[in-house]
């Protein structure tokens, strides 16, 4: 007598069930993580720009004399730079490496948007306080947030230097 000899594997209704079952959570979790990967690049420039602040700040204390974060022509969201001298001394990062006075150029961030509330640059003087804007105006803030962020979404960051030159980064702001 012959015996059955049963074949092992998946027969094309179960490979077709667990493709189903994969589409389906693929369809859920892919929209997730590409918020997650935009809020990461978010608090990663967020950091960056924090990381900026503090150098120039640094800068001028290490230096004795003002240092400048400054912005490109276009804005933060094309780019900034840390610069020795006034915000006013130098048009651009460019004419600032062309004096030799560039300390360091961030690049421009990618599908980000970088705002400001209408500053030349953030300037430290010797003992590391903010001497631009002058103290008594209003705080510098630069909001960043995804390019893609809807109105009313939270996952705007906002970074504030205050007039003791301290910068600080607040979370949780509603998008514009």
């Amino acid at each position: 007598m012959r015996g059955r000899h049963r074949s092992s594997g998946f027969t094309l209704v179960e490979l077709m069930i667990t493709l189903a079952v994969l589409a389906i959570i693929l369809s859920i979790g892919v929209p997730s993580f590409r918020t997650l990967m935009e809020n990461n690049r978010v608090t990663s420039q967020a950091n960056t720009l924090l990381s900026a602040v503090n150098l120039a700040r640094t800068e001028a204390v290490k230096r004795g004399i003002e240092v400048t974060l400054k912005p490109e022509p276009g804005g933060f969201s094309d780019g900034y730079c840390v610069v020795v001298g006034a915000a006013g001394d130098h048009a651009d990062c460019e004419a600032a490496e062309t004096a030799n006075d560039l300390v360091r150029t961030f690049e421009k961030p990618g599908a980000l948007t970088l705002a400001d509330n209408g500053f030349a640059g953030i300037s430290f003087d010797g003992r590391g306080f903010r001497s631009d804007p002058a103290v008594g105006a209003a705080d510098p803030e630069i909001t960043l947030q995804p390019d893609s962020c809807s109105t009313g979404d939270l996952r705007q960051r906002k970074l504030v230097v205050s007039n003791g030159g301290r910068a600080s980064v607040m979370t949780g702001e509603a998008c514009t």
